[in-house]
């Protein structure tokens, strides 16, 4: 957050209807450039690295960038566990002079399989952006059906009266959003209305990418405990979303805003639950209606 000084105008109520205005202090949200710099670990004995590249620029909200980037990469697909990351850490200049940085550097394993120059993303990618840049999207939704081959096995129903209560829930448990009102959330949850974790940023891709990141061994480890999460949104719901919900194993997805038709497209072919306009006794189902208990 930052402190920031703005004119509150407004017309008066006396007869004569002038306005007037009053000086305010208030918080905005915080945005900043992050570089994301990659190199990938050579297979020689001494397992030096290559020469680090520039891999992208993201507008976030500084804070859990360890999480941002390592959500990013997971549910980009270019990496597949995170046994692949050897090393992620704040460096530049910033991080010497002991201050806060802007840029992180990845280290990849040897192992990875990756066309780096083809991977490398040259353009300004802004907080709005999920898949921005990318070469093709054939290429994210054929991981997506690998993806999908390992996904919903043995996931009971979720009761329709749980999804008023995890609303609440969430609505509870934003402050960044009660302080500013200008940005985004997201959560995980468990089948039993429990809130795993909650994340916020000024890009909603963002604090869906921290909210992964800081979870991944939850979400991409094949176990008991993987069965049956979701996600709550507290925007709209592009194909971005829906993109990284199954990336990530995800079985619901509970959204305050309103989904794009192709984000409905892609949560019918991942058999997602896709629920949108969520208000207090009320809302939309626009897929994946039989894995809802209604009694």
């Amino acid at each position: 957050m930052s402190p920031i000084k703005y004119f509150d105008v407004k017309q008066s109520h006396s007869f004569d209807q002038l306005w007037q205005s009053d000086s305010v202090q208030d918080c905005v949200i915080a945005e900043e450039p992050l570089e994301v710099w990659l190199q990938i670990q050579t297979a020689s004995a001494n397992n030096n690295s290559m020469k680090a590249q520039p891999l992208l620029t993201l507008m976030r909200t500084p804070g859990d960038d360890i999480n941002l980037v390592t959500g990013w990469l997971l549910t980009s697909g270019t990496i597949d566990s995170l046994s692949q990351i050897k090393a992620i850490h704040h460096s530049g200049l910033a991080r010497v002079k002991q201050g806060s940085s802007n840029r992180v550097l990845v280290t990849l394993g040897a192992d990875v399989k990756i066309d780096l120059p083809a991977l490398i993303r040259q353009e300004y990618a802004s907080s709005a952006c999920g898949v921005c840049g990318q070469q093709s999207i054939e290429n994210i939704l054929l991981r997506l059906e690998q993806k999908q081959q390992i996904k919903n096995q043995g996931c009971l129903p979720l009761k329709v009266a749980d999804i008023a209560v995890l609303m609440d829930k969430f609505s509870q448990a934003l402050p960044l959003f009660k302080q500013t009102g200008g940005n985004h959330g997201v959560a995980l949850f468990k089948q039993n209305a429990e809130i795993v974790d909650i994340r916020e940023d000024v890009g909603r891709h963002n604090a869906l990418d921290k909210l992964i990141g800081a979870n991944a061994e939850l979400l991409f480890t094949n176990s008991e405990q993987q069965k049956g999460l979701g996600l709550i949104l507290s925007g709209r719901v592009g194909f971005e979303m829906i993109q990284k919900a199954v990336m990530a194993n995800i079985n619901y997805v509970l959204a305050l805003g309103a989904p794009s038709s192709l984000a409905i497209e892609l949560a019918k072919e991942a058999d997602i639950v896709l629920v949108g306009f969520i208000k207090a006794q009320r809302f939309n189902v626009y897929c994946g209606e039989q894995k809802l208990a209604f009694s």
